[in-house]
């Protein structure tokens, strides 16, 4: 073997392990238990905010911090995190009005030590005192948040989630990333022909993806404690991975015998089962939350349409009347709505439905946008657009409100998923 052809083989496998070794730190820094050396939660908890409520008054609460310098970078991060929620008024610590303060004190020694009060003003009592031990700030901002979210709320929050994403450069090709919820700690994790469609089991333990690699289609699977890579499924003609129900069942689209029609198996890829015969083409299969139906895609009607059946092929419906091309369907973790993508004035827009076909809303406005995906919480929206001139991931509140980008301008990034709560 030529030094030049030996040495570029082991620049690839060098670089590889290097993404892997940062992917899993991410990973482990949104899956791992801080320290906790003491936590004190008021007896009469209550919860301050419903937000299943239509009209929610936000919580004016101030927060400050007692420190070095550098632990302001972890009262910016909960700032940030609490602020995107919409249910927060974040004051100053000077400015009147608060009705709840958070308090952080923070030492930096072998670990961070924060340790993270909250006091309600109107009772004028303390209902909750932790202290968090770690060496990663975002990770003890992003529980800390979580924290004060479920006091406020009696919900968890999706602080400590990941979103797993598609770039595509002119030098790398496509290729799977993960990152922070809010965009942050952006590493890769597979390069070698993908398309855009990958989903997380429910556990958060495997990342699925389609990739073509020596002319043939494959569903893939990432292992997230080890980050190995195994097959899932194979054959001949096209497959694209769907969706994973609470049972580790897979949904997915496949050529195999000709027209491309929606198919289930195990995570194994045992017990396979095809559960359409139609004319058209199905495509984009995603379980409902409780697995017992499946939303996808069909032109069986003349043009693409959001259909749902039953998890084993029954009891097929149209759900989608308005506009002649609708795609991409996600569930809300409820399992009340469907996002979806619809064209309207030759852009693409991003809707949800009732899964009873009864409430429609149309979410976004500007540029084209597609691919939606729900935060475990179902309070929230990942999506990308290119509405600024470059395509690019954003999140939503579900009611289209607090649009934003999360990955750089200069990046062309595309199909977020948004994972499960990690444990």
């Amino acid at each position: 073997m030529m030094p030049e052809v030996r040495s570029q083989k082991s620049e690839v496998r060098r670089n590889k392990t290097e993404h892997i070794s940062a992917a899993r730190r991410i990973f482990l820094s949104l899956v791992c238990v801080l320290s906790s050396v003491f936590c004190v939660l008021s007896s009469d908890a209550k919860i301050y905010i419903d937000i299943s409520s239509p009209a929610i008054k936000k919580l004016p609460v101030s927060i400050s911090t007692k420190g070095p310098f550098e632990a302001k970078e972890i009262e910016w991060i909960v700032r940030s995190d609490l602020d995107f929620t919409g249910i927060f008024s974040l004051l100053d610590p000077d400015v009147p009005g608060a009705e709840m303060t958070v308090q952080l004190e923070v030492e930096f020694k072998e670990e961070k030590i924060v340790t993270c009060t909250v006091n309600d003003l109107i009772e004028n009592k303390e209902i909750f005192k932790k202290q968090y031990i770690g060496k990663n700030s975002r990770a003890i901002a992003h529980t800390i948040s979580n924290d004060i979210y479920k006091i406020v709320t009696g919900n968890n929050g999706v602080f400590r989630t990941a979103i797993s994403y598609l770039v595509q450069s002119a030098k790398e090709g496509r290729g799977l990333y993960l990152m922070e919820w809010d965009g942050a700690n952006a590493v890769r994790l597979i390069s070698s022909g993908l398309t855009t469609s990958h989903s997380w089991s429910g556990d958060g333990l495997l990342l699925l993806y389609s990739a073509e690699r020596a002319n043939k289609w494959a569903i893939y699977y990432l292992d997230m404690q080890d980050f190995r890579e195994k097959v899932m499924f194979t054959s001949k003609g096209l497959n694209i991975v769907g969706g994973v129900s609470p049972k580790n069942e897979v949904s997915f689209s496949s050529s195999k015998d000709g027209s491309s029609e929606i198919y289930v198996a195990g995570v194994d890829g045992s017990n396979l089962r095809k559960l359409t015969r139609s004319f058209g083409i199905d495509v984009s299969p995603v379980f409902s939350p409780d697995g017992s139906k499946i939303a996808f895609v069909s032109d069986r009607g003349g043009s693409p349409q959001i259909y749902v059946m039953d998890s084993n092929g029954g009891f097929v419906r149209r759900i989608t009347f308005e506009g002649s091309y609708n795609t991409s369907p996600a569930w809300s973790p409820d399992g009340k709505w469907i996002a979806y993508v619809g064209q309207k004035d030759s852009k693409n827009q991003l809707f949800m439905i009732q899964s009873d076909s009864s409430v429609l809303r149309q979410l976004t406005l500007d540029g084209n946008n597609e691919t939606p995906s729900f935060s475990p919480d179902g309070l929230f929206l990942a999506f990308d657009s290119d509405r600024d001139g470059s395509r690019g991931i954003y999140i939503m509140r579900t009611n289209g409100g607090e649009q934003r980008r999360i990955t750089p301008k200069n990046v062309k990034a595309m199909s977020p998923k948004w994972s499960p709560y990690l444990k």
